[in-house]
C-alpha cells in the first residue's frame, strides 16, 4: 500500500491545526487523558499526514487504533491532523496499519479447491451496489469468486479484476474464504449503512470537526451543570445536525451510526420535561468522553 506522506505547519500560519477542544484549559474539565493530550496546543507545530492513496479499511483501521490509544487528532477529509507532541505514537499506530496490509498482500492468493468457504448473498443487490462492493474488495485485496446461475467468476484481487461485470445470470453469492469471512462483513456492514444515508448532509473534514466540537463544548457544559441553558442549547442544536450527516472520511458507518443514536439519546434526555439532572448529567459526560477522543 502506499506510504504516509506526512507534512507539519506552525500554529498562527494561514493553515491552522485543528481545535479540538476550547482554548481555555479551564473550560476542558479535569479528567482529561494525559496520554492522549497534545499540551497546551497553543505552539508547536502539527503534522498532517496526508491518507488520501490509502484504502477506507486503511483509514478505518487507523481510526480505531487512535481511538482505543486516546490520540487526540482530527480529519480533515482524508487527512489526518495531530500534535508534534504525539508524532512518535501516531507514527507507530501508521507502521501498524501499514505493516497489516502489507502482510495481507502477501498471504493473498487466488482461492484454490482446498480452501473452506463462506457465501454472502447478494440476489437483492443492485448493480450498482455490487459493483462498489467488489471494488472495495479489490482495495482491500481479498479473493472472492461470484456465484452465478450456472456460473462461477472468480475474482482475483490482487490482480485488479474483481470489478469487472458477470457475463450471464444474476449474481446468487459472494463466495470469500472462511478466514476473510469477518473483513468482509465489515465491509459489507459499512457499505449498506452507506446506503442508508443516501439523503443526508455531507460535510468535510473540517466541519465535521467544527460540529464535534461545538456538542463537545455543550455536552461539557452539561456534564457540569446539568441546567445550563447554553448547553442544552448546545445539544439540541447540534445533536440534530448529526443526524442527518453522512458518515464522514476516518469513520465506518456503523461506528458513525452508533454515535448519531448516542447522541439522539441524549437530545431525547435534553428535551424531556421531567428528566432526571443526575441522568442527564451521566449521559452528557458519557458523550463528552466519547466526543474528546473523536475531535
Amino acid at each position: 500500500m502506499p506510504a504516509a506522506f506526512r507534512d507539519r505547519f506552525r500554529r498562527g500560519s494561514s493553515d491552522t491545526g485543528p481545535e479540538p477542544f476550547p482554548s481555555d484549559p479551564a473550560d476542558r474539565g479535569s479528567d482529561q487523558d494525559s496520554d492522549g493530550d497534545p499540551g497546551d496546543g497553543e505552539a508547536g507545530e502539527w503534522l498532517a499526514y496526508e491518507l488520501h492513496e490509502w484504502s477506507l479499511e486503511s483509514r478505518v483501521m487507523l481510526q480505531q487504533l487512535l481511538t482505543v490509544d486516546q490520540v487526540v487528532h482530527s480529519w480533515q477529509g482524508t487527512t489526518l491532523m495531530v500534535h508534534e507532541s504525539l508524532e512518535e505514537k501516531v507514527d507507530s499506530l501508521v507502521d501498524e496499519v501499514e505493516e497489516t496490509e502489507r502482510a495481507k498482500e502477501a498471504t493473498s492468493r487466488p482461492i484454490g479447491p482446498e480452501d473452506s468457504l463462506t457465501a454472502f448473498e447478494l440476489a437483492e443487490w443492485s448493480e450498482a451496489l455490487r459493483a462498489e462492493l467488489l471494488e472495495r474488495l479489490a482495495q482491500a485485496r481479498v479473493p472472492h469468486i461470484l456465484d452465478t446461475e450456472g456460473d462461477a467468476t472468480e475474482g482475483d484481487a490482487t490482480e485488479g479484476d474483481a470489478g469487472q461485470e458477470t457475463e450471464a445470470g444474476e449474481v446468487c453469492d459472494l463466495l470469500v474464504r472462511e478466514a476473510d469471512e469477518d473483513r468482509v462483513e465489515l465491509v459489507i456492514d459499512d457499505l449498506l449503512a452507506r446506503e442508508e444515508e443516501a439523503q443526508f448532509e455531507e460535510l468535510d473534514g473540517l466541519e465535521v470537526n467544527a460540529l464535534l466540537s461545538a456538542l463537545f463544548v455543550a455536552c461539557d457544559r452539561l456534564r457540569k451543570d446539568p441546567g445550563d441553558l447554553d448547553g442544552v442549547r448546545g445539544v439540541a442544536t447540534n445533536a440534530r445536525r448529526i443526524a442527518g450527516v453522512r458518515t464522514p472520511f476516518g469513520f465506518s458507518a456503523p461506528n458513525w451510526r452508533d454515535l448519531r443514536n448516542s447522541v439522539g439519546e441524549l437530545l431525547d434526555l435534553v428535551e424531556s420535561e421531567d428528566a432526571d439532572r443526575d441522568d442527564l448529567r451521566e449521559s452528557a459526560h458519557r458523550m463528552s468522553d466519547t466526543l474528546r477522543t473523536l475531535v
